[in-house]
């Protein structure tokens, strides 16, 4: 499902910013040499670097008219309107896209395919977020299988459990073992090419959908790693990281965590981490034995000092490898990863 190489324009209208454009960002720092260019007519002329800080000399153009001159093959909207509803401004644009034979990766709320005027072009249109048919409740099909699983989890929502599945499979490469993401939400499934968006199903067959998407592709890599979504501790979306853990059925968890964030949006207390640790274990204990095995930190308002004092500080805690995956890279949590689950593997 849309893993080969392609040539991206990311559709970013007046949006592109570290914080505002999140599918963009994302498609920029893991697919970014696919990434033609991008639009947004209010930084026309500069480029991915200047915006965000990364991502390189991609450049960026007012319109679609101009972006075509880069001969991209599809168009991925890289930004989300609050209630995840297509502005009526970008229909004219996106036809002139979807006119031109551009392939179109849309993950809002509101369907493509559903809008009259774009009606005539949903064989080019991937409506990620658009459950797909057959879902049924899960089988228990881990008990079958070929691939070992990695399942990412969070102290808390948003803190870089996709980023985490994603660094975590770039550092595994690196030192010899090939693994395979699978994307639970629409910016993960649009870098990988393949998932489901898990906040699209219904609540009974969540479960079901990741297996079915883990069924895929398992014994294609020695290594499957799920993206995370929600927290368990997270009083509004602890019901899709439930569906996810008992879904995916994972031999090993790996844990984002931001150490400097002491409460949630609902403005509840975080628990403690080795807490966090020890619920995620029990939980998969009436099943088989899934241990976390390495921290990821999400070191934002932390200086490189500061931080490298918060991974010596959890590690005492937990006994676990802490490492900032992005910003300060050691590998200590791939090492982990290697040997505990492939102890046969001499890399």
């Amino acid at each position: 499902m849309n893993t080969h190489k392609r040539k991206f324009v990311l559709y970013a209208q007046n949006r592109l910013h570290p914080l505002g454009s999140k599918t963009a960002n994302g498609l920029i720092l893991f697919r970014n040499d696919e990434i033609q260019v991008i639009v947004d007519a209010s930084k026309a002329g500069l480029t991915a670097q200047d915006v965000l800080g990364y991502g390189g000399p991609i450049p960026i153009v007012a319109h679609i008219s101009e972006a075509l001159k880069y001969h991209p093959d599809t168009l991925a909207i890289g930004i989300a309107p609050i209630g995840g509803a297509i502005n009526p401004d970008w229909i004219p644009e996106l036809k002139i896209a979807l006119e031109s034979g551009l392939q179109m990766w849309a993950g809002l709320h509101q369907f493509l395919g559903d809008i009259e005027e774009l009606n005539n072009y949903q064989h080019l249109i991937w409506d990620v977020r658009k459950a797909p048919l057959g879902l049924k409740v899960a089988q228990g099909h881990w008990r079958q299988r070929k691939s070992k699983v990695i399942l990412t989890i969070g102290s808390d929502s948003n803190v870089g459990k996709m980023t985490t599945a994603l660094t975590l499979q770039q550092q595994l490469k690196a030192i010899g073992l090939n693994s395979i993401f699978i994307g639970t939400g629409q910016t993960g499934m649009m870098i990988s090419g393949r998932g489901v968006a898990v906040d699209a199903v219904i609540s009974d067959f969540v479960n079901g959908a990741i297996e079915a998407e883990i069924d895929k592709v398992d014994g294609q890599a020695p290594l499957i790693i799920v993206e995370g979504q929600g927290a368990v501790t997270h009083m509004g979306y602890s019901g899709v990281t439930m569906g996810l853990i008992h879904g995916a059925m994972p031999d090993a968890f790996i844990l984002a965590h931001q150490p400097t964030r002491l409460t949630d949006d609902y403005d509840h207390p975080l628990p403690a981490i080795k807490e966090v640790i020890n619920l995620h274990e029990l939980l998969m204990r009436p099943f088989k034995t899934a241990r976390v095995l390495g921290i990821n930190l999400y070191s934002k308002d932390l200086s490189e000092a500061e931080s490298q004092l918060a991974c010596e500080s959890i590690y005492e805690e937990t006994g676990l490898p802490v490492e900032d995956m992005v910003k300060a890279p050691k590998r200590i949590v791939a090492e982990r990863v290697l040997r505990e689950l492939f102890p046969d593997i001499n890399i």
